[in-house]
């Protein structure tokens, strides 16, 4: 079923007093994942959902609700521990090939951009494998989600003040 996700909410506890839901690069990022997703829950009849998301040091917390977000449904933890080791190569290659577009030789954007691809595509594979027991998340909504915790990582750095992975 394609559009499950309808609504989603945005829980950021951070020191910086960000507000990430007025954030322009969030707002992009949860409006890809509205606009465009694939998520349901297993073993549930419901089929369209509110998500309440919230970062806690490494766990990434999915609050699942009906579509109206009154009824819980499902609370959905998913430590992140591995994705955000992925996540922290991941913007450092992306700083890298955007700096690159400015002078380096094509051929060297190329590879910056099939590495960061390809770590992107790590994450995303991970969060799948994760969420696999308890809902089912495609690919391409993974890859979405995946942007937008890379987006949250670098404003907030959280792999310094909320993620420990070591």
């Amino acid at each position: 079923m394609k559009n499950n996700i309808k609504i989603i909410n945005l829980e950021s506890q951070n020191s910086q007093n960000l507000n990430l839901e007025k954030d322009s690069d969030v707002k992009v990022a949860i409006y890809d994942i509205l606009e465009e997703n694939t998520f349901h829950l297993l073993e549930c009849s419901e089929k369209k959902y509110t998500l309440n998301i919230k970062f806690i040091e490494n766990l990434l917390l999915f609050d699942v609700r009906t579509n109206d977000g009154v009824k819980p449904l499902k609370q959905i933890s998913v430590n992140l521990k591995s994705i955000f080791k992925i996540l922290k190569e991941y913007i450092i290659l992306c700083d890298s090939y955007y700096n690159a577009i400015k002078s380096a030789p094509v051929q060297k954007v190329e590879a910056l951009d099939m590495g960061r691809r390809s770590l992107h595509d790590d994450a995303s594979h991970e969060l799948v494998d994760k969420m696999k027991k308890v809902a089912y998340m495609d690919f391409n909504t993974a890859r979405r989600f995946i942007t937008l915790c890379s987006i949250m990582y670098k404003k907030l750095k959280l792999g310094e003040q909320f993620f420990k992975y070591n």
